[in-house]
């Protein structure tokens, strides 16, 4: 099976043969003429309705043991239906209703050039189904991990004032592969396999020597590029430098607000509210290319940003940050200590956070060392762990399951398919067992604060 590092622009969604050459599925194709096994598969639909046409949308795989295909007529009707839908294929599951697939629906199905995939006995549908979905998260995942990986090194080559050949070195080396740079009007040897435009700078292209990387990450490396070639600007990187000196004096307090507009030339000073970001150390640069409105300042430990406006396009720098709400001028070293605060969660959680998430109660916790949250998860999880450990019980699934439910005992009887008095039951031995009522919203929050420092300790 392609990698998914491999796979092109628009595979997002699995072939047909993707589906038969995938280890671990079993399915086959049927004897005779080869069928198109290229097309892609949109979703995986289960039916036994002869005529299931109003429910396709096009390109879903349809998953069939043909309870409702008793004879010829029933095949032709059923076949004719699923290339007016433009189904991408069948999925035909023997052993049911059928010990081998029909042989006029096979014959109708030729005729359409429908393809058709048997799944034995054995396989069930759920398992197809499962692999399509996943599918494209594969590749999600596959690309956010290198992503994790590669960000913290090129802002490190950032930092250091590497030139752009050492950046692409960086960059090839996390990923495998190798990357050249074509600039701007120079003649193209053609020997890039995949690229992209570097406004200003030229073309960054993959040459092949390993994976070929996803689009999202040559974009990704791109964008390093342009900030490499801006870092060359030197009297650039010392506003930024002279930006981040000026606003950490005010975070200290050591430096009123209000003259921040009288040594900074940045006309968002003039509006009613500013908000701050605070970003990873080296990202000056590139910050100051993806919003050129803003105010961007390199501080020693981190980058800040002042701007007038939310920022639509946060999310695609693929860089933790963390936001303040919007306050007047006179109150930016306050917003500069909340967006301190929120990066600090954001690299954490591997996003970006802004204030409502800080006034959340887990926000709070994460905030604060786990030597001081480690009680309530020694007094009042860990006995509960010890015993379901020890007799198979589920009393923190039970408290987990009832907290999440707002200490409604039906729902969590719901969730569990448990019967209201059990979950009665298991909840007075989690009073006996730590000394603390779950009913009482004390104690609930105090439960609370324990299961977050068990699933925080389990993180790190």
């Amino acid at each position: 099976m392609v990698s998914p590092l491999q796979r092109g622009t628009d595979s997002a969604a699995p072939t047909l043969r993707d589906l038969l050459d995938a280890p671990g599925v079993g399915l086959v194709a049927p004897a005779g003429p080869a069928q198109d096994l290229d097309r892609t598969i949109s979703w995986a639909h289960t039916t036994e309705l002869r005529d299931p046409s109003r429910y396709l949308r096009g390109g879903e795989l349809v998953c069939t043991v043909g309870i409702s295909l008793q004879s010829p007529e029933d095949c032709l009707t059923f076949a004719d239906s699923l290339a007016k839908s433009n189904a991408a294929g069948i999925c035909f599951g023997v052993g049911d209703g059928h010990d081998v697939v029909p042989s006029a629906l096979l014959a109708q199905c030729r005729v359409h050039g429908l393809p058709v995939l048997v799944a034995s006995p054995d396989v069930p549908f759920s398992r197809v189904s499962r692999f399509v979905a996943e599918y494209g998260l594969d590749v999600e995942i596959a690309v956010a991990r290198a992503t994790n990986a590669l960000v913290p090194e090129l802002l490190s080559s950032l930092r250091r004032h590497e030139s752009t050949r050492e950046l692409l070195d960086t960059a090839g080396r996390m990923l495998e592969c190798s990357f050249v740079l074509t600039p701007a009007g120079a003649h193209d040897g053609g020997e890039a396999m995949a690229s992209v435009e570097v406004p200003g700078v030229g073309t960054l292209g993959w040459i092949g020597l390993g994976e070929r990387p996803e689009p999202g990450l040559l974009d990704l490396i791109a964008r390093f590029v342009r900030a490499t070639q801006g870092q060359q600007d030197v009297e650039a990187a010392l506003t930024r430098e002279r930006v981040g000196q000026l606003l950490s004096l005010v975070e200290r307090r050591m430096l009123l607000p209000d003259a921040l507009g009288q040594l900074l030339a940045w006309p968002g000073f003039t509006a009613e509210t500013l908000i701050c970001s605070a970003w990873p150390a080296g990202a000056g640069a590139l910050l100051s290319m993806a919003f050129p409105e803003a105010l961007v300042g390199d501080a020693p430990d981190l980058c800040l940003m002042l701007s007038t406006d939310l920022l639509e396009v946060v999310d695609d720098l693929s860089l933790p940050s963390g936001h303040s709400a919007p306050v007047p001028l006179i109150e930016v070293g306050s917003a500069i200590g909340q967006a301190r605060i929120a990066l600090d969660l954001a690299q954490r959680r591997g996003h970006r956070v802004g204030p409502g998430q800080l006034s959340s109660l887990d926000s709070l916790l994460e905030q604060l060392p786990l030597a001081q949250l480690a009680p309530f998860r020694q007094q009042l999880i860990d006995p509960l762990a010890q015993m379901d450990r020890r007799r198979g019980t589920q009393h923190v699934r039970t408290l987990r399951t009832f907290l999440a439910a707002d200490g409604s005992l039906s729902e969590t009887a719901r969730q569990l398919y448990l019967h209201i008095n059990t979950v009665r039951h298991r909840l007075g031995r989690i009073h006996e067992l730590t000394g603390r009522d779950p009913f009482k919203h004390a104690d609930q929050a105090a439960f609370a604060i324990g299961l977050h420092t068990a699933r925080r300790e389990d993180r790190t």
